[in-house]
């Protein structure tokens, strides 16, 4: 049902579009707000749409730019300690990139780099402070971690396109910075982006998690006072058991 519903989508999509010859690429997703609950395990984005005449279509998703430590680990004979320190900034906490080829295929490199559709570019706006020695073996060590828990992906078959309809499934993960993302979808042709569509997924925290972040923005010096009066029960009711096993 699912499938027959999307190609529904998609055909109507695709006659909208030829009725409307002037608009070579049309965008739509599956949703537009992503609900975070304390259950959240993840949750597939599905992107579709149509163009007119030849072309191939990249798909990029970015989230807000984040803030992450990065600790360097040195090892003297048999022990590992820790070495030198850097806060990265200015860098998204998830970027996904998918393409219906692989994108130096379809555009060149200068290009690529312009319009930020590489890893690249990528680390190459982020900065590193304070700003390490062999800024490029830190600059590797963030992106091999950022793949490695796949808040980096790039997929050159990620988009599906046949007969002038496309589509392309973007898995969010568990682990989802909240905020405003911004979902990129360029139409390329004779290595030029012809089209660009752009929207916004809203990310958010729902449920009790979302009223208590509420409650400590907008009550700070109430949470305070609740958070250290349920501690301190805690705490002294922790001390009764130890003292009852003790005995």
């Amino acid at each position: 049902m699912l499938y027959l519903r999307l190609m529904l989508m998609l055909l109507t999509m695709g006659a909208a579009m030829l009725a409307e010859a002037s608009t070579p690429l049309v965008v739509a997703t599956s949703t537009d707000k992503v609900n975070v609950t304390s259950h959240f395990v993840g949750e597939n984005l599905l992107v579709y749409g149509a163009i007119t005449g030849p072309g191939q279509v990249i798909v990029i998703l970015r989230s807000p730019d984040s803030t992450e430590a990065m600790q360097q680990k040195t090892r003297t004979g048999p022990i590992w300690l820790n070495g030198a320190k850097v806060t990265v900034t200015r860098a998204p906490g998830i970027w996904q990139r998918l393409s219906s080829a692989p994108v130096r295929h379809i555009l060149p490199d200068d290009t690529l780099q312009k319009l930020g559709l590489t890893l690249s570019s990528l680390v190459d706006k982020a900065r590193f402070d304070p700003e390490p020695d062999h800024l490029d073996t830190w600059q590797k060590a963030f992106l091999d971690e950022k793949i490695r828990y796949r808040n980096y992906v790039v997929d050159p078959a990620g988009v599906t396109l046949k007969q002038g309809l496309f589509s392309a499934k973007i898995r969010l993960p568990a682990s989802l910075p909240l905020g405003h993302y911004q979902l990129l979808t360029y139409l390329v042709r004779q290595q030029q982006v012809v089209a660009v569509r752009k929207q916004q997924i809203d990310v958010r925290q729902v449920g009790f998690q979302a009223w208590i972040a509420r409650f400590a923005r907008e009550n700070s010096w109430v949470y305070g006072i609740v958070l250290t009066i349920i501690l301190a029960g805690l705490g002294f009711a922790l001390g009764i058991l130890m003292r009852r096993r003790s005995a």
